[in-house]
């Protein structure tokens, strides 16, 4: 049933729209509460319990007195079609928050799962939510349509034991959508795999607007989705099935508004108001780098928005009023008359996709176009504005903030929260007079003045690790490492971690791996990197990814394959990793590495994806025939007894032996090399879950001192998580090498904006950490968030906090 608009309007508001339960955990007793939720094995069964006068699911986690649990789970028959919905809701009670590293929702469909995690917010009552964008595929699953079954696990967190409550699992959707490409259209499709993350990212800006929206795939039951939405957005699906382009345009032509970005079939063409379609390539780097709006009439469009973008398709107004509202101009501010944003009243076209830059302008930009197309929408997005109020970096409050500020007696923080709180004065004005688009800017400028009060606030500490780690190993600005080091360094950053080589690839003169297509175009990263990191007073822990082949040439792959030296999975499935146990293997990763120390006068070397996969591999023939020669006695059934039977914690504890091995073997070697040369290794945050599910055993390194220091991923967006991450590792080290925990501003798993970095970067030092990494560096991440830290975070320089090899100390 379609909701009332006004209805629409509340539940955006309130950030769960409409639902429909899928188990409101009412059970006549414990009896029937575990033969509907069946516990695997080691997990407690489920019992119920009264919850505020409502019926509730109790969830006994006991990771204390089992500590080998990994998990809970606790699975259910569902038959039930879920492709209309957007995602789902779980309504649970948690008085002890720490003791759950994570809580995912899994549905399964045929002989696959849909499956989905997040953490939790708080102690107490939370209702989480699972977008159906997040959600990842196992094996393969028929259909959102055809779900069976459903599971609800908990993760280990802290060594505690508890439980939870469950009180509501439901299925939601709002009136503002994404369509995405289907689980059958993307599997094994990178490009389509590319725009489900392009489409996360659009429904994370709008969620950030206070429009949250609905993930809907292409499939047969489109139809029916677009039937319960007001307004649909196709962020990039290169794929879109004729059966869906007929699904969109009918939806038009009923009254719905649709979004199209970069794609252009005809038929939504015509019934939108755009033609004349084409593709157009620059004919000089930077051509389309800025969107410039001329529309006075569309409220809150702002002046420009910044987007570097590599082409185009090209549009032009053809009726129901359209026009160009938005064209694109170069690096030179100089005008390419090509059109970027197209609207008419029954909907809008980006003539290119939504890029992750420029995120505040980009925000404006879409909040403009929607609301004009849905007036109401304004006023979700000010009931978010003014739920946000106070709520930057760490703090949780105006009152907190203000707080925060006087203490610090920095003049300029005080003066810019000064001018946020007239700011949030003038917005409470405009709402008052329902001008909501003007109230919404307000709203906007106030949280940027208060977030900059905030940051000027923050203090400085000294001594401490400031790490980036950088992905692409060119640094923020291909071919101009001294850029990126000198930006580094006025941040207050005095380390810096580049990925320079992986287990097939190198962005160096190796004479170990292949060489990369990115050593051919900037040459020696290594070599640039080193020159000016140590010119600017940074040092280098170069940063190789372990055993994973995915960036390796083809050719290389397939010798290692055939050589026997790849991973298998339990299924017998190949795997694109270099097997671990393999003594060749070993070798390989090992010289990579000290061939880095040999060459350069590099700080340190630094682990990534120093582990397996997961907890499927590896089962290789070659596995079996050392496993067995250790052990001095055959394996019966193989692979199943050490998968999942009588030896499955003997192979488990076999596999981490076979990765800290190379972390033995290198950190012994290198430091013959060069005594003070430092090894550390970026790691799962939550141990020791980690040493059952991919042989990653952190803390013996620790213990037998191969490292010198840790970068723990506890990449997420919920600081009480980060917390619980970050003082359960800090326990764990015991004082033994400084612990840099990660940062997730632009991880996968986790978007914090500049602000939120600081925050858990101060949380880190609350809790006694050393430093802390940020991932991951980038000409996005140089732009905002080096500036916001060196605003007061890392005003103070920072000495390196270790001295550069053969350095006097």
């Amino acid at each position: 049933m379609m909701c009332t608009f006004w209805g629409l309007v509340l539940g955006l508001a309130a950030g769960f729209g409409n639902q429909e339960p899928l188990d409101t955990f009412a059970y006549s007793d414990a009896a029937a509460a575990a033969r509907a939720w069946v516990a695997s094995s080691g997990t407690p069964a489920a019992r119920i319990a009264i919850d505020q006068g409502r019926p509730a699911l109790v969830v006994e986690i006991p990771f204390a007195r089992d500590p080998k649990l990994e998990r809970t789970i606790h699975d259910r028959s569902l038959a039930a079609d879920l492709s209309p919905f957007g995602g789902f809701t779980l309504e649970l009670v948690a008085e002890e928050p720490a003791a759950i590293g994570q809580v995912s929702l899994y549905f399964r469909s045929g002989k696959g799962w849909y499956a989905a995690g997040t953490n939790l917010a708080a102690k107490g009552r939370q209702t989480l939510q699972f977008s159906k964008a997040a959600f990842r595929i196992e094996g393969t699953p028929e259909g959102w349509q055809k779900v069976d079954g459903v599971r609800i696990s908990f993760w280990r967190g802290a060594p505690r034991d508890a439980e939870v409550r469950l009180v509501r699992l439901a299925a939601v959707w709002n009136d503002v959508a994404v369509v995405i490409p289907s689980a059958a259209q993307r599997a094994g499709n990178r490009e389509l795999s590319v725009a489900v993350q392009n489409a996360e990212l659009v429904c994370d800006l709008l969620a950030e607007m206070g429009i949250p929206c609905d993930a809907i795939e292409d499939a047969p039951q489109l139809a029916a989705g677009l039937a319960r939405r007001r307004l649909v957005l196709v962020p990039y699906h290169p794929a879109l099935s004729p059966e869906a382009v007929g699904a969109l345009a009918r939806y038009v032509a009923s009254g719905g508004k649709l979004v199209l970005c970069y794609q252009f079939p005809p038929q939504l063409g015509e019934v939108l108001g755009f033609g004349g379609a084409k593709y157009v390539r620059p004919e000089r780097p930077d051509q389309f780098a800025e969107m410039r709006f001329e529309a006075p009439d569309v409220s809150g469009l702002p002046k420009a928005v910044r987007q570097n973008s590599w082409n185009i398709t090209a549009a032009e107004p053809v009726g129901f009023h359209a026009r160009v509202i938005g064209r694109w101009f170069d690096a030179q501010g100089q005008p390419t008359g090509q059109p970027a944003v197209l609207l008419s009243d029954r909907g809008a076209f980006f003539s290119h996709i939504v890029l992750g830059d420029d995120r505040p302008a980009k925000k404006q930009m879409l909040a403009a176009v929607l609301g004009a197309l849905e007036p109401a929408l304004w006023e979700a997005m000010l009931r978010a504005e003014q739920a946000r109020w106070g709520r930057v970096g760490h703090l949780a409050s105006a009152e907190q903030v203000v707080r925060y500020v006087r203490a610090s007696k920095n003049a300029a923080a005080a003066e810019r929260l000064q001018e946020a709180q007239a700011r949030q004065a003038a917005m409470a004005s405009h709402a008052e007079k329902r001008e909501f688009a003007k109230a919404v800017e307000l709203g906007r400028q106030a949280h940027e003045l208060l977030a900059e009060a905030y940051l000027r606030a923050t203090p400085s500490r000294w001594p401490e690790g400031r790490a980036f780690w950088n992905h692409s190993g060119t640094g923020a600005y291909p071919g101009d490492w001294d850029r990126t080091c000198r930006e580094l360094r006025a941040a207050g950053f005095n380390m810096v971690l580049p990925n320079m080589l992986w287990g097939g690839l190198a962005h160096y003169a190796s004479d170990v791996l292949p060489r990369s297509r990115t050593f051919a175009q900037y040459g020696d990263q290594i070599a640039q990197c080193v020159a000016a990191a140590h010119r600017h007073g940074i040092e280098v822990h170069v940063w190789k990814v372990n055993y994973n082949l995915s960036t390796a040439p083809k050719e290389f792959v397939e010798k290692m394959r055939q050589a026997g030296r790849t991973q298998v999975s339990a299924d017998g499935s190949p795997v694109r990793w270099l097997c671990p146990s393999h003594p060749e293997n070993v070798q390989l990763e090992g010289e990579s590495m000290l061939e880095v120390a040999r060459k350069y006068d590099v700080d340190g070397l630094h682990f990534d994806y120093i582990r397996y996969p997961d907890g499927e591999a590896c089962y290789c023939p070659g596995c079996r025939q050392r496993f067995e020669k250790q052990r001095g006695k055959p394996v019966a059934r193989w692979p199943d007894d050490c998968y999942r039977g009588p030896l499955r914690d003997e192979y488990r504890q076999w596999r981490c032996q076979q990765i800290t091995r190379l972390v033995e073997t290198v950190a012994t070697q290198a430091r013959q090399l060069k005594p003070k040369l430092k090894i550390s290794a970026a790691v799962f945050g939550a141990y020791p879950a980690c040493r059952d599910s991919v042989g990653q055993d952190w803390l013996a390194w620790v213990q037998a001192g191969y490292v010198d220091f840790l970068c723990p991923m506890d990449y997420t967006e919920s600081d009480l998580a980060f917390e619980v991450l970050v003082a359960n590792q800090l326990k764990l080290v015991a004082g033994r090498v400084p612990l840099y925990p990660g940062i997730g501003a632009t991880a996968s798993r986790s978007a914090l904006s500049p602000d939120r970095v600081v925050g858990q970067i101060q949380l880190a030092r609350q809790l006694g950490a050393a430093g802390f990494t940020v991932f991951n560096l980038s000409e996005r991440t140089a732009a905002e968030i080096l500036p916001v830290v060196g605003l007061g975070a890392g005003a103070q320089p920072a000495t390196p906090p270790h001295q550069r090899a053969g350095a006097k100390r």
